[in-house]
């Protein structure tokens, strides 16, 4: 659909982490694009609740801090708190939810480098991202 602004109508595009599921979701107006499984933070090095946007992206990028490599790579704290392609994550898909307790990252949201970068190529910056907490 075109706009009186010419070109396509603005799609909104919004991603939900769910903390306790270690699910990913990503929404276009309201409908589910994608889900994915996910490892965030855990103990003092948790995945923070609340809401941010995406506000930098490098498709290869390495971790100052870890050394670690982080492919498709979203930024979304300004604490270095990133969404980005890790085997810890492709290790948690394989075994599904047997491992959930005994793998965390440093406060990121890892998915499987194939899920990163689908998810890195359909989200621009400024993609809202809602970190969500079903703990009471």
């Amino acid at each position: 659909a075109s706009t009186a602004w010419g070109g396509e109508a603005i799609k909104k595009k919004e991603i939900r982490v769910f903390i306790e599921r270690q699910v990913l979701v990503a929404l276009e107006n309201g409908e589910e694009i994608y889900s994915f499984d996910i490892v965030t933070g855990r103990d003092e090095k948790e995945t923070t609740v609340g809401t941010y946007k995406i506000f930098r992206k490098h498709e290869k990028y390495t971790s100052k801090t870890y050394g670690s490599e982080m492919p498709y790579t979203m930024f979304f704290t300004k604490d270095g708190k990133a969404i980005h392609g890790t085997t810890m994550a492709t290790l948690r898909s394989y075994l599904h939810s047997y491992l959930t307790e005994s793998v965390g990252s440093q406060g990121c949201v890892g998915l499987t480098d194939d899920n990163a970068k689908a998810l890195f190529d359909w989200a621009p910056v400024g993609t809202p991202v809602i970190v969500i907490s079903e703990e009471e």
